[in-house]
């Protein structure tokens, strides 16, 4: 049985990037976020697509902090993508042709949006990007919202999970 919106969550590439780069996991100051994520992916309720492994792996960055992540968490939190999954794909796509990157789609490159809003589609979870929903350009949260879809932030998701900073006395 899957659970309602927000208890499930489907990570965003750009994401995983900002925890990475501005909330290290060797910091103690973000344990609480580390170990929040961790333990949503034990319970099977935070995940992402095989496409955002792609796009990981594709980085050319001299940090490669997320790459060693991506790697570690492979089996745990990287879903493949099943044909369920690349069919509702293939839906986003013909309804909303605009939300492909087309220098992605120029260069070969892996484009999650569509199997990251698919994958929510199929799992009833929510997606966590830090897309902005722009009137005028096709993006995660607009096509999201199309699906009925919640889409949230990563600080969003801070405040959903009862995450704080908290000032030691």
């Amino acid at each position: 049985m899957k659970l309602s919106f927000g208890s499930r969550y489907i990570v965003d590439t750009n994401v995983l990037i900002t925890l990475i780069n501005f909330y290290p996991q060797n910091n103690p100051t973000f344990k609480a976020i580390w170990d929040e994520i961790e333990d949503l992916i034990k319970q099977k309720n935070m995940f992402s697509t095989s496409v955002v492994y792609e796009e990981i792996m594709r980085y050319l960055g001299k940090d490669d902090r997320l790459k060693k992540w991506a790697k570690a968490h492979k089996k745990r939190f990287f879903i493949s993508t099943n044909p369920e999954i690349f069919q509702l794909a293939k839906d986003i796509i013909k309804v909303f042709p605009d939300l492909l990157d087309k220098k992605k789609l120029q260069t070969g490159e892996p484009d999650a949006d569509p199997f990251l809003i698919s994958l929510a589609q199929s799992e009833g979870a929510t997606i966590i990007t830090h897309e902005k929903n722009d009137p005028n350009k096709t993006k995660i949260p607009a096509v999201a919202q199309h699906y009925k879809i919640k889409c949230i932030d990563l600080f969003e998701f801070f405040e959903e999970r009862g995450l704080k900073f908290i000032k030691e006395q």
